[in-house]
């Protein structure tokens, strides 16, 4: 008795192959079920816990304006910093909001970082805790005197999107 023998083209042939390894390999992943995870990236961490839902809600820009209490201005050359506090403590919705001007970065809820390109300065306002950019902005302006004045109007306007004032205030 002899044995007839046929010849499969090659792109069947790796199909097959193919469709056997994957077949291999979730039968492979089914049986490691009972074993510990490979590495510390595998193990399910207290920090991934958190579901997407919370993530979505307190990571939106909005509840993160909403939440902040404590802001500080980053040091730069276009701007002198204490002069931007000072407009913006100024300002009755800054004290309305209760929010307070901080000279540690590390112990702010929002950074406000300011850059200039041309008679333009763009500003951010971002968590540092999360590093979501919460607000950003741009005004025109002539020198860093007349800009502080205008980025703190102009972040006050930002926030009061967002952001209600007191019910005792509001009457």
């Amino acid at each position: 008795m002899m044995l007839k023998t046929f010849s499969l083209p090659r792109h069947v042939a790796a199909l097959v192959l193919l469709t056997l390894a994957v077949a291999a390999n979730a039968a492979a992943q089914t049986t490691r079920g009972d074993e510990p995870p490979y590495s510390d990236s595998d193990a399910p961490s207290a920090s991934r816990s958190r579901t997407a839902a919370t993530r979505a809600a307190s990571d939106h820009p909005s509840d993160i304006l909403r939440a902040a209490r404590r802001v500080y201005v980053e040091p730069n050359r276009h701007i002198d910093a204490e002069y931007l506090e000072y407009k913006l403590a100024k300002l009755p919705e800054f004290t309305q909001w209760r929010l307070t001007i901080v000279k540690d970065k590390d112990k702010a809820d929002l950074v406000v970082s300011i850059s200039k390109k041309a008679l333009n300065y763009i500003f951010q306002i971002v968590e540092p805790a999360s590093s979501v950019v919460a607000v950003t902005g741009k005004v025109v302006a002539i020198n860093g005197l007349v800009a502080a004045e205008d980025i703190s109007h102009e972040i006050v306007k930002k926030m009061r999107q967002v952001r209600a004032l007191p019910s005792f205030e509001q009457e």
